[in-house]
C-alpha cells in the first residue's frame, strides 16, 4: 500500500541518532527526503550521510539548537529557501533530567522545559507558518507514556510530556483549518543506553519495569518508529489530535503485577 511519503520533505529534530535516526531510516525507506537536524551538527551531517549511503534517499544534516527561539525561526526561513516547503516535521528533540523535586535546580528545569516543551511549540509554529503557505503537512510530536503514568523523580520531565500531549490535542484543532495534521506518539521504556544506566545507578530495576508492562519486555526503536511513519502516511489521513501509546500495555494497567 503506497504510503503517499515518496518525495516528501521530512524534517526530524533530534534525528542524528536514536528515536529520531531510527525514524528516518524508516522514512527513507519509503522514499522521503530526510533532513536531519540537531543541536550537534556534525553528527547531524554524519548520519545525514550514513542514511543516504544506507538507502539511497536523499538526506541532508542541519543544526540548530531547539531552546533557542531565533535559531528556531532562522532554520526554518533556511528550510523555506533551499526547499521552499516542509511536508512533515517530527518534534523528537528531548532530554531527561532526574532530581526529587526539593532538590531540583532552577536552571534544570528551565533547560529541560526550553527544549521538551517550548521547542516543541515554536517548532511547531515556525512549521506551521511554512505548512500554510504551501497548503498543508503533518506534525508528529514526541509525548510519552510519563505523561499518564508518572516515575518519582522526573517531575519536570513528566510535565512536559504531558504538556506536548495537550499542546498536540489544542493545535491540532487551531491546525486543521489550514490542513495540517498533527498528532503525538508516546512511547513506553526503550532499551537504551540512558535506560541501562539507570540500571547501574540503581534508579530503576529491570524487575520493577517488567512488573509494570503487560507484554513483558521493552519496545525497540523500530516499532515506535513504524507508528510515526504511519500517522504521517496517507492510510492516517483522517487522524489529528491523538496521542498514541506504544508502550506494552503500560499505560493500561492499574496496579503492576508485583507478586
Amino acid at each position: 500500500m503506497d504510503s503517499g511519503l515518496k518525495g516528501k520533505l521530512v524534517v526530524i529534530t533530534g534525528g542524528a541518532r536514536g528515536l529520531g535516526y531510527a525514524s528516518a531510516t524508516k522514512f527513507a525507506k519509503e522514499g522521503a527526503e530526510i533532513v536531519l537536524a540537531d543541536i550537534n551538527g556534525e553528527m547531524a551531517k554524519e548520519s545525514a550521510a550514513k542514511l543516504q549511503q544506507e538507502t539511497g534517499a536523499a538526506c541532508h544534516g542541519y543544526q540548530f539548537d531547539v531552546s533557542r527561539v531565533d535559531e528556531i525561526k532562522a532554520f526554518f526561513a533556511q528550510m523555506k529557501e533551499t526547499f521552499g516547503r516542509v511536508d512533515v516535521l517530527v518534534n523528537n528533540a528531548g532530554i531527561q533530567i532526574r532530581n526529587d523535586c526539593l532538590n531540583f535546580k532552577e536552571e534544570d528545569w528551565d533547560r529541560l522545559m526550553d527544549i521538551n516543551l517550548k521547542g516543541v511549540f515554536f517548532c511547531r509554529q515556525q512549521a506551521g507558518l511554512l505548512m500554510k503557505e504551501t497548503g498543508g503537512g503533518i506534525i508528529v510530536n514526541m509525548s510519552s507514556s510519563t505523561a499518564v503514568r508518572t516515575t518519582p523523580g522526573r517531575a519536570p520531565y513528566c510535565i512536559s510530556k504531558a504538556g506536548v500531549k495537550n499542546l498536540t490535542m489544542v493545535l491540532s484543532c487551531e491546525f486543521a483549518k489550514y490542513n495540517i495534521r498533527m498528532n503525538a506518539v508516546a512511547p513506553g521504556w526503550i532499551m537504551t543506553n540512558m535506560l541501562q544506566d539507570g540500571f547501574k545507578l540503581g534508579i530503576v530495576s529491570d524487575k520493577q519495569l517488567m512488573a509494570a508492562i503487560p507484554y513483558k519486555r521493552y519496545a525497540d526503536m523500530s516499532e515506535i518508529a513504524d507508528v510515526v511513519v504511519y500517522l504521517c502516511s496517507d492510510q492516517a489521513s483522517y487522524i489529528t489530535g491523538q496521542c498514541i501509546h506504544v508502550d506494552g500495555g503500560q499505560t493500561a494497567l492499574g496496579l503492576p503485577d508485583i507478586l
